[in-house]
């Protein structure tokens, strides 16, 4: 956390124990043979979002207890979260671990992590993979049983004689902000979003904004000489692509307010609807679908021009944007949250974005999203004014924005958005063909029309819009509790998704269940027509293994995550026409 240590609402300052734990398991032969990463975060306090412990394969949060009329220190432990293409939200494993065992726990943990997690398979070689299949008390059994056996390590505890080590000073004593009518006000503004009350007395915090996450060579240096006039040359990051400064003497923050702007660092709005978080996409990236940079900073000039952020209902707000099915700008957790996909019309495609609602950035990412629909990516900015319009207009006094979305309904959120959604023929619209500040056309190339030019919607586009719309009724009946129902809805989307595909290539079977998933094995999934140029088979994998299970009982977590593989199978499919569409133009 970048707080930790300052912050007003921490139990403690978990510093010296994360600091501790990365240097226990660095390096460590029980850490060395693992499938893939394992990320840990901690948290001072469970409220405020500024580590994400909930999205983590170990998460710890501080608390303590009183016992024997003694103040003891301990950690809410959270293990198997996650986010990727499928989110998964992190189980409680303890309640109160006491500091004494954090490494020697996670050291139990490294070492079941090491026997049992996925090796071959990189996409399942994460620690939520085998929480998830082995279940959470089976898997703190086995912990447990390997914490008792480990030998006595005396680095397990003699960090603790010196927490005091990794305390951050001040460079300058404790002074007041003088209050004088001189102050502008943009500096005014600045200071409301940027600046935090330490809770040491004369101190604050402040935050560096950088828009999409940009700094330039030039601004580093000249940052690195502003953190050496007013702290102690100690400059730390934060989850949503900024800087902190702490220690800043509270009389210094004009002068350092001047300082910044200088070098064009003193954007207002840190945490706030206009701090978008966007990963690089089709910048950079080679799995970028749509434009993610491109449109957060459309998203983020139109709103700083706006008055939505000075709305109090409005201003904190969270929208976060992924090029692609994978999280890595975090649109699961976000208030309003967008992924990359593309759809094509008349041989045309066009730049979307999934639209993803219900997520909750606060509690350290308390909940997911469930994406409701596909609009164009030159369409999102009118989404946002749409649906932040609506919240301004109809929330109850105290109503949260993920209150007020569960309010009124997904349903009603797509009934809200369906226009946007329609995607046009490309002459009636061709800018929505291309992606944000990119001139290029965003084109699979013309694959040829029929004799009548209304014929630009083929039956399995047409196809592929009802298996849409039957995985958005499955994410309906998961909001009124209807688990089973959501469950067979969402694995009929696929299947019905699956034939559509098969009826496309001319692959005929007898229509059961079986059939279709015999036949999409055959002629889809082990050709690897099927696969993804990147994510390999994954999404091929979430309907056979949807259609082995079909008809077992699943909890509403488990649904959810369902849904969310049902989601991203159609995506998939629409991929797949496209590529396949694409190869025969070319050959034609």
């Amino acid at each position: 956390c970048p707080l930790a240590g300052v912050c007003r609402d921490q139990a403690f300052d978990v510093t010296p124990y994360s600091h501790a734990l990365a240097y226990f398991l660095l390096g460590h032969p029980d850490a060395q043979d693992f499938g893939r990463k394992f990320k840990v975060a901690f948290s001072g306090c469970d409220t405020n979002p500024c580590a994400l412990v909930r999205i983590h394969d170990l998460g710890c949060v501080a608390r303590t207890r009183v016992v024997d009329g003694r103040t003891v220190r301990g950690f809410e432990t959270y293990v198997g979260g996650g986010l990727g293409t499928v989110p998964y939200q992190a189980k409680l494993f303890d309640e109160f671990l006491r500091e004494e065992e954090l490494l020697p726990t996670a050291q139990a943990m490294a070492r079941v992590f090491a026997r049992l997690g996925e090796k071959k398979n990189r996409n399942t070689a994460r620690l939520k993979f085998l929480v998830a299949k082995l279940g959470l008390e089976e898997f703190r059994r086995l912990v447990l049983e390997e914490r008792a056996l480990l030998p006595h390590d005396p680095r397990w505890t003699s960090y603790l004689a010196d927490l005091d080590r990794h305390t951050e000073q001040p460079l300058k004593p404790p002074t007041l902000l003088a209050i004088a009518p001189a102050l502008s006000r943009e500096f005014k503004a600045w200071k409301q979003s940027n600046v935090y009350e330490q809770r040491q007395h004369g101190y604050a915090t402040v935050t560096v904004a950088l828009p999409l996450g940009d700094i330039t060579a030039d601004q580093l240096r000249g940052l690195a000489g502003i953190a050496r006039t007013y702290v102690q040359e100690t400059i730390r990051t934060t989850v949503e692509q900024n800087l902190v400064l702490r220690w800043v003497s509270e009389g210094d923050l004009p002068a350092l307010y001047e300082d910044l702007k200088a070098l064009a660092l003193h954007a207002p709005g840190a945490g706030t609807i206009v701090d978008i978080t966007a990963c690089p996409g089709t910048d950079t990236c080679k799995l970028g679908i749509s434009s993610s940079r491109g449109l957060a900073g459309e998203l983020r000039l139109r709103l700083a021009e706006s008055d939505l952020a000075a709305d109090e209902a409005i201003r904190d707000l969270r929208i976060k944007v992924s090029g692609c099915f994978n999280s890595c700008g975090q649109h699961h957790i976000a208030d309003l949250g967008f992924y990359g996909v593309s759809r094509n019309k008349g041989g045309f495609a066009a730049p979307h974005f999934q639209v993803v609602l219900g997520g909750q950035w606060s509690e350290n990412a308390g909940s997911y999203g469930l994406a409701i629909g596909a609009v164009p990516s030159k369409r999102i900015p009118e989404t946002v004014a749409r649906i932040t319009a609506r919240f301004r207009a109809e929330r109850s006094p105290g109503e949260t924005f993920q209150s007020f979305i569960r309010r009124i309904g997904k349903a009603e959120c797509k009934r809200m958005l369906e226009d946007l959604m329609t995607l046009p023929a490309h002459d009636a619209e061709p800018s929505l063909y291309s992606d944000w500040h990119d001139p290029r056309e965003y084109t699979i190339g013309d694959i040829g029309v029929g004799e009548c030019a209304g014929e630009v919607v083929t039956p399995l586009e047409f196809q592929l819009t009802a298996c849409e719309r039957e995985v958005f009724e499955a994410q309906l009946a998961l909001e009124q509790g209807d688990a089973a129902r959501a469950g067979r809805l969402a694995y009929e989307s696929m299947s019905h998704g699956a034939a559509a595909l098969l009826a496309w290539r001319k692959h005929f079977h007898s229509g059961t269940p079986q059939a279709i998933a015999d036949a999409f094995r055959e002629h889809f999934y082990d050709t690897q027509l099927f696969h993804d140029p990147f994510a390999g088979g994954k999404f091929g994998h979430y309907y056979l293994r949807a259609h082995d299970k079909a008809g077992q009982p699943r909890d509403a977590e488990q649904t959810h995550r369902l849904i969310e593989e049902a989601q991203l199978f159609i995506e998939a499919c629409h991929s797949c026409y496209a590529r396949l569409s694409q190869a025969a133009a070319v050959k034609v």
